[in-house]
């Protein structure tokens, strides 16, 4: 039985609420383990520990997942490009719009997620781990047509 106890502190009185006894067999135990002993922690405090920081890992990624599903398509279609690294002129070529119009559509998702920068998006989302994004990604244009519009007019 694990008494619960806070992240980190051995001598901590158990904490208040339910409580939860995970039992862990094979390679994980055996990683869980030398682990713990590496940083001379009791495995339980350890594997609380990372269970914490798991969670919170999982809160922050919804939280950022609700966040993006808050913009629209293609607010979201040019975010994904941003974090992806792309330049405001890429993305307009891709997308088949004015580079004018990708700054406005990444402004306002810039103040739907509560950052100033697209460097604080790629981290934020980072920090996230965003994995999955709400719909499809787009895939990019080729970077000339494959036929010539350049037609004569009868």
């Amino acid at each position: 039985m694990w008494p619960r106890q806070s992240p980190g502190w051995p001598d901590s009185p158990p904490s208040p609420g339910p409580r939860l006894i995970l039992e862990v067999d094979g390679a994980l135990a055996d990683q869980l383990l030398r682990a713990a002993q590496a940083q001379d922690l009791p495995a339980k405090i350890l594997a609380n520990d990372l269970l914490t920081q798991a969670i919170e890992q999982e809160s922050l990624r919804l939280r950022a997942e609700a966040a993006l599903a808050r913009l629209t398509p293609r607010e979201r279609e040019v975010t994904r490009w941003v974090v992806l690294g792309h330049t405001n002129r890429q993305i307009a070529a891709t997308l088949v719009v004015s580079p004018e119009t990708v700054k406005t559509h990444i402004r306002h998702a810039l103040e739907k997620l509560g950052v100033r920068s697209k460097a604080e998006l790629r981290l934020r989302l980072s920090e996230m781990g965003v994995r999955r994004w709400p719909d499809p990604a787009p895939e990019p244009l080729p970077a000339r047509l494959p036929f010539d519009l350049n037609l004569p007019m009868r």
